[in-house]
């Protein structure tokens, strides 16, 4: 079947691209599918709470207007106020660089006094305190810092950074239940700051000593934002201070963001898990589904990393894995494409091969259609063609494949109640029951045993109507008229299977449309929106400009044979043709062929008719549609007459909410006295209906 070849199709191509891409994404642009995890990382982990480090401050020195030496003079002054006030830790991570040639400050002796001084240790302070740690940060390729090692493999030993080795210090710190000795590097998010006490307030200033008491205490020369040395995944520019200190919070308060091996793993499994769902789910579906799919897929991974990231303070990265899902989505979006345009596209095609009596290429481009109703009805229509060909073995595969999609339809059976006059059968058919009734006979609801498809049989009493030569006559006209009915196929008109003439009764075998006739809409309390009743009209409109160009003309265009189905929102035509049986027994019928008030000019005066007829009765048609009431009334045929052939209708813009001033120039033009003054064709007609819905 079609479908299922283009979904194997649909998905071959989808694997090919996400094979494509995950090439990419492992491989050459590894770097660029990076960006998409890192913006996602930096954009959930700015909102991350954090808490700042506990009883801590930053010594400011300003290194403005100063030198080396009286920086370093500054550095052993504060040290000492420190060291007097018991400070709980001293950090000092980025003091100042000693030369090699240089002698070291005198005061760094205090360095391995009784309160801990922390330097790192590629600095010559180093050698002097036995508190030391690697300070060595190195930002992403885009200049933002997102992670610090936690060690750091000097020669044969693993040297902690300068961060650890103050946490692990800290004798009061339990042990992190969360890290492991395989965990060798901590994730940055934002910065809690801290406050910043210049030096002179320290040295000859009101600040408490007792502040100083046990407390944790950053000295450096680095002015906040003007000495930043890194910028965090927040945004913020940070010093050599300030990250140290985000450190130090992360590890001991246990809410350092980490990567676990599994973690880890699924990172890099998840972007080929996501393209293999996405290739065995995605092409098979419509673009809405597609579009549900991919949404809740992407909201679902990224509801995922906020969970772990604010929860289990776990980084997963998770953006390459949704571009992929996105990429085959989108794919899958371009190759389902518009499958109403696609439907609209095979069915037309289909319908002119059928017309011009290439029924194999017919049944492929009906094949190519999604299954409907009116595919149904198309189908069965063909597989009549093939029949009447002499191939009943292709009639039989249409059969089958109307099973095999469509499945059987079966009608409940309802008794007759007893109507009288009623066959019991027309043809082969099998009459089930009355469903309309015209002037022009009885619409039945039948069966045709032959595939148990439920059909419209609508029963002209031709013997009736017509006698002797006239008789002959109407049944040529009859057949004539039925067969070029017969070769519409349209979605707006009801399809005609068959024709024929049994117990005195001319009928015509169509397709049963379950729908409402737009008449009962003509009622002022029960009226359409003014704009359902203009895309019907354009609707109706679209579809006689088919029939005009296949050379087939309505004549009796009204709201009785408009059949409205407003659960799907579809339109058909009914009664093609069937007005022109009587049309030379006028002085049986008069002229009511089908209803005056609807007739054009030239259809009251017998005139040669062309497609202009057909849109000056939709002209009316709409006209009662929006308002309630017919343009032309009269109390007797002869004054209709006059009224429809000289007089213009009322306007009717304003009269009704909704009504577009436009409406009555578009009607104006339809119910035009001579056809030429008329719209061109119905697919001009169309377009102005469709320009004043969209008003409307």
């Amino acid at each position: 079947m079609y479908i299922g070849t283009n979904q194997k199709r649909n998905r071959l191509i989808a694997l090919s691209f996400a094979s494509v891409l995950l090439l990419l994404v492992y491989g050459p642009l590894a770097p660029w599918f990076l960006t998409a995890d890192r913006f996602l990382y930096d954009t959930l982990s700015s909102g991350l709470p954090n808490k700042p480090l506990g009883n801590a401050i930053i010594i400011s020195i300003d290194p403005s207007r100063s030198s080396h030496d009286e920086i370093m003079a500054k550095y052993g002054r504060v040290l000492s106020v420190l060291t007097r006030s018991q400070a709980g830790r001293i950090i000092l991570p980025h003091p100042p660089e000693l030369g090699e040639d240089e002698g070291l400050p005198g005061w760094s002796a205090a360095l391995s006094g009784p309160v801990p001084v922390f330097v790192p240790n590629t600095h010559r302070l180093a050698e002097m305190t036995p508190h030391t740690g690697f300070m060595e940060f190195r930002p992403d390729d885009d200049g933002v810092l997102r992670r610090a090692g936690l060690w750091q493999l000097e020669g044969a030993v693993m040297s902690p950074s300068l961060p650890l080795a103050v946490a692990l210090d800290n004798k009061d710190l339990p042990p992190s239940q969360r890290m492991s000795v395989s965990d060798d590097t901590l994730y940055l998010s934002n910065y809690e700051e801290l406050p910043r006490v210049p030096l002179d307030e320290i040295l000859f200033g009101d600040f408490a000593s007792t502040r100083l008491n046990g407390a944790t205490i950053f000295v450096d020369h680095e002015p906040a934002l003007i000495g930043a040395s890194a910028v965090l995944p927040s945004g913020q520019f940070v010093t050599h201070s300030e990250l140290t200190a985000a450190l130090i919070s992360d590890l001991e308060t246990d809410r350092g963001i980490l990567v676990p091996g599994w973690i880890s793993a699924l990172q890099m499994l998840a972007p080929a898990l996501l393209a293999i769902l996405a290739v065995l789910f995605l092409p098979e579906r419509d673009r809405r589904t597609i579009g549900v799919i991919c949404v809740a897929t992407v909201a679902g991974l990224l509801l995922l990393e906020m969970l772990l990231l604010y929860v289990l303070r776990v980084r997963l990265d998770i953006g390459r894995a949704a571009l992929i899902f996105i990429g085959v989505s989108l794919l899958s979006l371009w190759l389902v494409g518009n499958p109403r345009k696609a439907t609209q596209d095979a069915f037309k095609r289909g319908s002119d091969f059928l017309a011009a009596g290439r029924l194999e290429p017919a049944f492929a481009e009906f094949r190519r259609c999604s299954p409907s109703d009116t595919l149904a009805t198309v189908m069965y229509k063909l597989s009549i063609a093939f029949e009447e060909q002499a191939k009943p073995e292709r009639a039989e595969a249409v059969l089958d494949w109307m099973k095999r999609t469509q499945g059987a339809r079966e009608l409940k059976q309802k008794k007759n109640g007893g109507v009288a006059g009623m066959p019991k059968r027309l043809g082969r058919y099998v009459i089930e029951r009355r469903i309309g009734r015209g002037a022009m006979g009885a619409v039945y609801l039948a069966k045709d045993p032959r595939i148990n498809r439920a059909v419209a049989v609508k029963a002209i009493p031709i013997e009736k109507e017509f006698e002797d030569e006239e008789l002959k006559e109407a049944r040529v006209r009859f057949f004539r008229e039925a067969e070029s009915a017969g070769r519409l196929t349209h979605p707006n008109i009801i399809t005609v299977f068959d024709a024929g003439e049994d117990k005195g009764l001319a009928y015509i075998a169509m397709e049963y449309v379950p729908g409402i006739p737009l008449r009962d809409f003509t009622d002022a309390k029960r009226l359409l929106a003014p704009k359902r009743a203009l895309e019907l009209a354009a609707s109706t409109a679209e579809a006689l400009d088919y029939a005009h160009n296949q050379g087939v003309i309505h004549r009796d265009i009204k709201p009785a044979n408009l059949l409205y189905n407003s659960k799907e929102g579809s339109l058909k035509i009914s009664d093609f043709g069937v007005a022109r049986i009587t049309d030379n027994n006028r002085t049986k019928t008069g002229i009511v062929l089908g209803t005056p008030m609807y007739m054009s000019p030239e259809q009251l005066g017998a005139e040669t008719l062309t497609g202009h007829s057909d849109l000056f009765s939709l002209g009316v048609t709409l006209y009662e549609l929006l308002i309630g009431e017919v343009p032309f009334k009269a109390g007797n045929i002869a004054a209709l007459m006059t009224k429809i052939t000289t007089e213009d209708p009322a306007r009717i813009a304003g009269r009704r909410a909704g009504l577009a001033p436009s409406i009555d120039a578009v009607l104006a033009k339809a119910l035009a006295k001579r056809p030429e003054n008329r719209f061109s064709c119905g697919a001009e007609m169309a377009i102005a209906l469709r320009n004043c819905a969209r008003y409307s």
